[in-house]
């Protein structure tokens, strides 16, 4: 008999009312459930928020009778203290409502959950610096929800408020704050918090360094896309110190086709590949193999380059063609990206050349663009011609 009371109570009835727990869909069902098992706190909180719904005196008080209930089943949890508090709340009696809070934060301070419904509550009583406060340690802590919580912060500043005041110290916030700002597309955030965390180990994770610089470059923040740019590939090798094209002499050994790097576009009747025979300087150049219709209009090989704004450059390549025979050559442009409004271009090159020759031009970069896109164009003839052949070779090209 004893047994059998045993099991009752121990086994088949926490069941029976997880069970039909599970199922219910109003007070009267958690009622039925929790008289199963009266010693399940789940269920006394889940009977306390349904007691919620229906506004007024005896519906709180018989909310608060559950969510009371459970606390004293278990004392440690955090969940019903805040629904104590946010019932509090709810009836007017802020202190109350503190009170509850402030004792679920000393007993799990580290509870992502909780310091949201902490920073939310602080919002309904208009305490921004603790709202601000509360979102600080989500978006430090937890990258599951950094975008609402960095959403919501940045809506909280002030406009003449630094965005630095949302970093976190440690690497891992910050890491996380970097990520939000990128994915939100705050540059100056970004910036700031790039900035902070730089220098601290571990070093910041590859894939974030390169999202952060796909949105440089789609922005075009042309300085600090290169500052990123540096930490990606600190091997590389730029023509020349002060040469803005990188890896401009194609010597780095392969084309990148991310970032700063060259990159290139599959087009049909358009092979590009590296030359390790053929080359004006060094050991490499860049080789184009045609074998298309006049009609072709290409614009597959592109770097995105680094400039100061209003600055005068002179954009410079060295080139030789084989049987590229057509009265539309091939040329060098400097672009910008937002537009594609072309700014400069050399003159073109064809036919069969005797040796390398020079493809030059200046450019006048306007006031406030710091990237600009440097590509090999060869636009469709204007007139008719047969099928286009023949090679053409590109090195050493510069922007100084």
């Amino acid at each position: 008999m004893a047994l059998t009371a045993w099991l009752a109570r121990g086994i088949v009835r926490p069941a029976v009312a997880e069970y039909l727990g599970r199922r219910a869909t109003t007070a009267v069902e958690l009622e039925r459930a929790l008289a199963w098992d009266p010693w399940n706190p789940t269920l006394h909180v889940l009977l306390g928020r349904a007691y919620e719904t229906p506004l007024g005196a005896v519906a709180h008080e018989k909310a608060r009778v559950q969510f009371e209930a459970a606390l004293r089943l278990r004392p440690r949890s955090t969940v019903p203290r805040v629904e104590l508090a946010l019932l509090a709340n709810d009836q007017g009696a802020r202190g109350r409502a503190r009170q509850f809070l402030d004792a679920a934060l000393r007993a799990d301070p580290h509870n992502v959950n909780l310091r949201w419904e902490a920073a939310l509550l602080a919002l309904r009583w208009q305490e921004r610096d603790l709202a601000l406060e509360h979102l600080r340690y989500v978006l430090a802590v937890d990258p599951g929800q950094r975008d609402a919580a960095f959403l919501l912060a940045r809506a909280l500043l002030r406009p003449d408020e630094d965005p630095a005041t949302l970093l976190p110290r440690e690497a891992a916030g910050l890491t996380n704050v970097l990520t939000a700002a990128v994915d939100q597309g705050d540059l100056a955030l970004a910036d700031v918090a790039w900035a902070a965390r730089l220098n601290l180990e571990p070093a910041i994770p590859e894939s974030t360094r390169r999202k952060y610089l796909d949105r440089l470059i789609e922005e075009g923040e042309g300085a600090m896309a290169r500052q990123v740019w540096l930490t990606l590939v600190p091997e590389g090798q730029p023509a020349g110190g002060d040469n803005a094209i990188w890896n401009g002499g194609f010597e780095a050994g392969r084309l990148l086709g991310w970032g700063l790097d060259w990159r290139v576009r599959p087009t049909w009747g358009v092979d590009v590949t590296l030359d390790p025979v053929i080359a004006a300087q060094g050991t490499h150049s860049l080789r184009l193999t045609f074998n298309s219709f006049p009609t072709l209009d290409f614009a597959g090989v592109l770097q995105f380059v680094p400039v100061e704004p209003g600055r005068e450059y002179r954009l410079r390549a060295l080139a030789k063609a084989h049987l590229f025979t057509t009265s539309s050559g091939l040329k060098l442009e400097v672009v910008s990206p937002g537009d594609d409004a072309v700014l400069a271009e050399t003159r073109t090159i064809s036919g069969t050349t005797a040796d390398w020759v020079p493809l030059e031009t200046r450019v006048q970069i306007p006031a406030g663009t710091s990237l600009v896109l440097v590509r090999l164009r060869r636009e469709k003839a204007a007139g008719p011609e047969g099928n286009l052949g023949g090679k053409v070779w590109v090195d050493e090209v510069s922007l100084r």
